[in-house]
């Protein structure tokens, strides 16, 4: 019987010691988070670890359970504080991704549907970004890591549907090209900075009214392990988007700028460009809306041992379609993926007023 007693003793202290050490990581948990919530905004992506945190931010709300969880077994009070704190914080970012908007459409509009895709340019399998482009509907298509293999076929394939088509296809990961249902010329203008690929900058035709639409690829940010490397891409991607939007705020015409960011809606360079454009998915897209990292297929960025994924799919939203505030958003979707990019296609359905 002691030695019944002294057990049971020793497991209730295994099982208190367990307890704490969760109260201990929840602790960290909300130390973190609450670091994140007050530097975030203030400092931006200013440092590595920031960068990190901005890029993921969202995952502090995956995690919310296991606090919830230790909240409700220890019935401590500042615990239950602050998992509530965060829930409200999370649903004031991302609610409105999962609620029926409320803001009515203007029936008055012209439609135009438009679509990004990087096809990830070692991506020979060109049947499926062909099916995606018709599955879309789209009056417009930019490209971005488009190759002459992808490029040969959107031009046998797709000249009768888009005979409008100005492709700059690279092997590798630099080509860019973008098709239209409507006229296209060249803008005599070049924005600086290393990007991906060479931005398009294109005026548009659109049932006689003239539009501008822009094609662009950000620089990555490179290995997440590679600390001086975060630092630096960031800056230059910060300087790439801040002469992105000199070009913009110098037109006055209807503005869509379509293409892959290479961050999230938390770091810096989305809040650059969203400070001017709207994010047709903030506005009438539904859930997250992650475009990234998609298949296991040579060149892919999604990790991988032996042909085995070392992360989750969709982890992350780095595709946009942007447009300026002329333009009344009425819905953002992904597109039909190709099961062979390491990104999914965007699409929104755009209109102005007659």
């Amino acid at each position: 019987t002691l030695f019944r007693s002294l057990l049971i003793q020793e497991n209730m202290q295994k099982k208190v010691s367990n307890l704490n050490f969760l109260v201990v990581l929840t602790h960290y948990y909300f130390i973190t988070f609450f670091a994140w919530l007050i530097l975030g905004p203030l400092l931006g992506d200013r440092w590595w670890w920031l960068f990190l945190l901005n890029s993921f931010s969202i995952y502090f709300f995956f995690l919310l359970p296991l606090p919830l969880i230790v909240a409700i077994l220890t019935r401590k009070r500042s615990l239950a504080i602050g998992v509530s704190a965060i829930f409200i914080i999370g649903f004031f970012l991302y609610g409105e991704l999962f609620l029926p908007s409320l803001a009515q459409i203007k029936k008055t509009g012209t439609q135009l549907t438009v679509m990004t895709f990087n096809t990830l340019g070692f991506n020979t399998e060109s049947d499926g970004v062909i099916a995606s482009v018709r599955a879309s509907g789209a009056n417009i298509v930019a490209f971005q890591e488009l190759n002459p293999e992808i490029a040969a076929a959107i031009e046998d394939e797709l000249l009768e549907e888009y005979p409008y088509q100005i492709l700059d296809p690279k092997i590798g990961v630099i080509g860019m090209g973008l098709i239209s249902q409507y006229p296209l010329e060249k803008r005599e203008y070049r924005l600086k900075g290393r990007w991906v690929g060479d931005p398009q900058l294109l005026k548009v035709d659109w049932l006689g009214r003239k539009i501008t639409v822009i094609n662009f690829h950000a620089i990555p940010p490179g290995s997440i392990l590679n600390f001086e490397n975060l630092a630096r891409t960031t800056k230059e991607r910060n300087r790439q988007i801040q002469e992105l939007l000199s070009f913009v705020k110098s037109r006055e015409e209807p503005m869509v700028v379509l293409g892959d960011l290479n961050v999230s809606e938390h770091n810096d360079a989305y809040k650059i460009l969203s400070a001017i454009l709207q994010d047709a998915w903030r506005k009438k897209g539904w859930g997250f809306g992650h475009t990234f990292p998609g298949a296991v297929s040579p060149g892919s960025s999604r990790p991988a041992m032996a042909g085995i994924p070392l992360t989750p799919k969709w982890l992350i939203r780095l595709d946009y379609v942007f447009c300026s505030t002329q333009w009344q958003v009425e819905s953002a979707s992904l597109g039909e993926w190709d099961e062979v990019s390491d990104h999914r296609p965007v699409k929104a359905t755009i209109s102005l007023e007659r």
